[in-house]
């Protein structure tokens, strides 16, 4: 029963803050869509919006085509995992997952049934007749999913569903929910801003700034080819280097020098002060070495002024990267380097919310 879920130039005012402004949105049926950003960025309310929990000024929400925005929450049939899970303390997990059943008036036979089933997909079988105040925190997260999905809803919502986790079981649950969503196939749209979460379970992740979409592509494609720099800088570490720094690089025939290189801290190795200069390889003085178990993080500062950081595995060899001393480092394959470059440069400005 999966949809196709468009949201169509939707507007949304709280006071005299718009909050949404004009965003737009295509999720295929079955897809996982994260919306990633800082608080404040509008991803919670497109998720009410979505949900039916928060009327909108102006635009269109549909499922497969069809206008939902006037329907209340109850007769869109969207299943919702909230980040306080808000399960019901004085009902069984068999009871609270079958939960929306009871309310859609289904026989107490088939509530039972469904509830086991939910239960033996979400790795929680044989627990029905326990008390969630039992549970750990994972275990009443995947209650919450079980009770969302078990009445086979058009549409998942998840609001910072591992946010109340460790760190070790919040990593864990990400690879399960995406692991179920896909056995079950339903459309679903999770809001976070833990950026490994968005990463990780997503299909595509859209990155929301002050109420509009910043960019929305595939993960891989969204880490490695930022379409701005808050992208590159919202998305994990990033060393950003102006092209006007001694570099200039050819577009369509001519020398541009203006623009930025986007540079992750991975991509980045140590070479020998003697060694020759490239294209990308930066002088500096160590700042600090950092060991952080399944690596080291450098940081060096340029004598421009920048601080440029660097991650090598732990196996590194880190003895030529002394605090206070001098130091080259260098990005030796010009292909991991991006740029980007201001919109007036571009034949084909990228199109906000689209795959790129």
């Amino acid at each position: 029963m999966t949809v196709a879920l468009d949201i169509d130039d939707v507007r949304v005012t709280l006071g005299h803050n718009e909050v949404l402004k004009g965003v737009s949105l295509s999720v295929q049926p079955g897809e996982f869509v994260t919306l990633l950003g800082a608080s404040g960025s509008g991803k919670s309310t497109l998720l009410n919006v979505i949900a039916g929990l928060q009327k909108i000024d102006s635009g269109h929400v549909l499922f497969d085509g069809e206008n939902v925005e006037r329907r209340s929450p109850q007769k869109r049939n969207v299943g919702f995992v909230f980040q306080s899970y808000a399960l019901f303390p004085h009902m069984t997990v068999g009871e609270n997952v079958s939960f929306p059943l009871l309310a859609a008036r289904r026989p107490a036979k088939e509530r039972a049934a469904v509830a086991r089933e939910t239960l033996e997909l979400v790795q929680l079988g044989g627990m029905a007749d326990r008390e969630p105040a039992s549970l750990s925190g994972g275990q009443r997260q995947r209650v919450a999913l079980a009770r969302a999905i078990a009445a086979n809803p058009r549409v998942l919502l998840l609001d910072e569903p591992m946010a109340a986790l460790d760190k070790q079981l919040r990593e864990h649950m990400q690879v399960e929910i995406k692991s179920i969503q896909r056995r079950v196939g339903i459309t679903t749209i999770a809001v976070t801003h833990d950026q490994t979460e968005a990463l990780t379970m997503s299909d595509r992740v859209a990155i929301m700034h002050d109420g509009c979409f910043v960019q929305m592509a595939a993960p891989t494609e969204l880490y490695r080819h930022p379409a701005t720099e808050y992208v590159a800088k919202f998305l994990g570490e990033a060393n950003l280097v102006p092209l006007y720094d001694g570099r200039i690089l050819p577009v369509d025939g001519e020398e541009q020098k203006t623009g930025t290189a986007v540079i992750r801290p991975e991509d980045l190795e140590v070479l020998p002060l003697d060694a020759p200069a490239m294209a990308w390889s930066f002088d500096g003085i160590v700042r600090v070495v950092s060991f952080q178990g399944d690596r080291f993080r450098i940081e060096m500062d340029t004598s421009d002024g920048r601080v440029l950081v660097c991650t090598l595995p732990s196996t590194a060899d880190v003895s030529l990267l002394v605090p206070g001393l001098p130091a080259r480092l260098a990005c030796t394959d010009p292909e991991r380097v991006h740029i980007i470059f201001p919109p007036e440069i571009l034949a084909q400005p990228l199109a906000v919310g689209s795959a790129v």
